[in-house]
């Protein structure tokens, strides 16, 4: 089905689509007062995005203007033209090459061509070969803010905590680039890492240089004092005295002004005794230290009315003046953007530490120490964001002479998969302290998981054994769940799979159980793993049971510990970047 949008010619065109979604996309196109175009990407040979065909241009983008403000040329010439040459097309073909979207600002301003405010633009790749790109005249937007922020100088803003509206007075940076310039370059770096540590960088590096010489960021920590968070200098040595001195002259809630005062009140501070701002006025031999900065603008950092820190920015007092109201709005915006950044920096990590912990509740911490055999495994949670995962292996005794080794997937990832993980494990070692059939415990686990509400319920695939050593080997009892079959390398070198395939758990009352029994020699290696494994792909091969069965064949006289190494660098080689999917390996050789 096609449904007719504004496009190139006579403002109609027909792209893919059902209705009626598309067509109410289009006519909210047509609303916006930010210009707005499709293009399709033209790729070379090697599939590479060389150049743009445009497709569609929204009202804004056919008069060639935003809302309000003069025409500077059509989608086909001026305004899209001048973008090209401003470097936007070649940010677009990078869009469209990595699928990251991007943002910046150009002049559309050329040969002969009137004066016209900076354009910011942002580019995004829609599907695999469509860009979105959307100008928007954000220096007009910017003043307006300004001088709304302007009509009440050094009032502490709007009552958000910034000190500012997000507002600008014009006068540029310190180094002479504009403060719409500076405020999109901030924007794009702010966003570029979720790492706690990288975002507070960039939040001291969207000011240094560009509006102050230095950069102190403050963070209200657990105790609910401002600790240091980030600190910059463009001059290092300056850079070292201005963290002496913070080290020197933590900031005390009850001050009077600086740090302590906005974070304490919500309302910015200026001075031109930096010692002032930090804390409390120095001593008299203190006094003769060199100072870092002569001159010092504070601004709170907040975040739903509630002040989580304080950004200081410093300037030396070689020919730099000391800073005014004027600078007051640029500094409240930055710290306006900088805070939803570090925000997420810091869900991020806790995220990060909750999932961490979770899954280390999931996994033994170390493999026991189990006479006659050796153990030995890797788990890899999968792709970044996605830190827990339903992949797991576990060992434990369950008999005076017996030990259980269960690996097992839980469908999906994440918490809920966690979650589920952990039923399935305690199920195990609840039933395994009563019986070490690997039969029983699998169908325990099959109980188990219809039990649990259909809207929670997840099926599992799993490799359950028993193992006695004897001094003279092992004796292994074997049962699989929907589960890949273990590989076994014989202290010959030969690698043979063993086990018979068993139902998926979860899906019916009596899964189709069958129990195998072998009996292990010094130097046979059993390996266990999840699909993460065997699916791991290189040029859109799989790795497969075939890629697993090599490692070992190759690894004849390797011992458990070297044996799963490899198999997990060999799955980490396959491809670029860390592997998307979770994947466990457990290896255990018989001594």
């Amino acid at each position: 089905m096609t449904t007719a949008v504004p496009g190139a010619e006579d403002g109609r065109t027909g792209v893919p689509g059902s209705e009626p979604a598309d067509g109410f996309l289009a006519e909210a196109f047509e609303l916006l007062p930010d210009a707005v175009s499709v293009s399709a990407a033209v790729r070379d040979a090697g599939g590479r995005a060389v150049d743009l065909r445009f497709e569609y241009a929204n009202a804004a983008a056919r008069s060639g203007h935003a809302a309000g403000t003069a025409p500077v040329g059509g989608p086909r010439g001026g305004l899209w033209s001048r973008a090209a040459d401003g470097g936007v097309l070649a940010t677009c073909l990078d869009v469209l090459n990595t699928g990251l979207p991007e943002r910046g600002v150009f002049s559309p301003a050329g040969k002969g061509a009137p004066h016209a405010a900076d354009r910011e633009y942002r580019a995004y790749r829609l599907g695999d070969d469509r860009l979105l790109l959307v100008l928007r005249d954000g220096g007009e937007r910017l003043v307006r803010n300004g001088e709304r922020a302007g009509a009440r100088p050094g009032d502490g803003g709007d009552g958000d905590g910034t000190g500012g509206t997000g507002g600008v007075d014009g006068t540029g940076g310190v180094d002479g680039r504009g403060p719409l310039r500076i405020l999109a370059d901030a924007g794009a770096a702010l966003g570029a890492s979720l790492d706690r540590g990288a975002t507070l960088d960039a939040v001291t590096a969207s000011v240094v240089p560009h509006v102050a010489d230095g950069c102190l960021l403050y963070l209200v920590d657990d105790t609910g004092l401002p600790a240091l968070a980030a600190l910059a200098h463009h001059d290092p040595r300056r850079r070292r005295e201005l963290r002496d001195l913070a080290a020197s002259s933590p900031p005390h809630p009850d001050a009077e002004d600086g740090v302590g005062a906005v974070v304490r009140t919500g309302r910015h501070e200026r001075g031109a005794d930096v010692t002032r701002a930090l804390g409390r006025p120095p001593h008299d031999d203190e006094r003769r230290r060199p100072r870092p900065a002569h001159a010092w603008l504070a601004v709170p950092l907040a975040r739903s009315g509630t002040v989580i820190g304080a950004m200081v920015l410093v300037r030396s007092a070689s020919g730099r003046s000391p800073f005014t109201e004027g600078d007051v709005p640029l500094a409240g915006e930055l710290a306006r953007r900088a805070v939803p950044a570090i925000e997420n920096a810091r869900r991020h990590a806790e995220q990060e530490e909750v999932a961490r912990r979770l899954q280390e509740s999931l996994l033994p911490r170390v493999p026991p120490d189990v006479p006659g055999l050796e153990l030995a495994a890797r788990h890899h949670p999968g792709e970044r964001g996605t830190l827990v995962g339903g992949d797991f292996y576990d060992m434990f005794p369950s008999g005076p002479r017996d030990w259980t080794v269960t690996v097992g997937d839980v469908a999906g990832k994440g918490p809920r998969a966690a979650a589920f993980t952990g039923l399935v494990r305690h199920t195990v070692r609840a039933v395994g302290r009563r019986t070490a059939a690997p039969d029983t415990l699998l169908r325990a686990v099959n109980t188990a998981v219809l039990d649990e509400p259909p809207s929670a319920r997840r099926f599992c695939t799993m490799a359950c054994a028993t193992l006695r050593p004897d001094g003279s080997g092992a004796r292994l009892t074997l049962a699989l769940g929907g589960h890949p079959l273990p590989l076994l390398r014989r202290n010959d070198g030969s690698v043979v799979p063993i086990g018979r395939p068993g139902t998926l758990l979860g899906v019916v009352a009596e899964p189709r159980l069958r129990t195998v029994r072998h009996t292990l020699h010094p130097g046979d290696l059993l390996l266990f793993y999840t699909d993460g494994v065997t699916e791991r792909r290189s040029n859109g091969v799989m790795l497969g049971e075939a890629g697993v069965h090599a490692v070992l064949a190759r690894t004849p006289d390797a011992s458990a510990e070297t044996t799963v190494r490899l198999l997990a660098e060999e799955v980490a080689a396959r491809g670029p970047g860390a592997p998307s999917d979770d994947f466990a390996i457990l290896g255990v050789r018989v001594r």
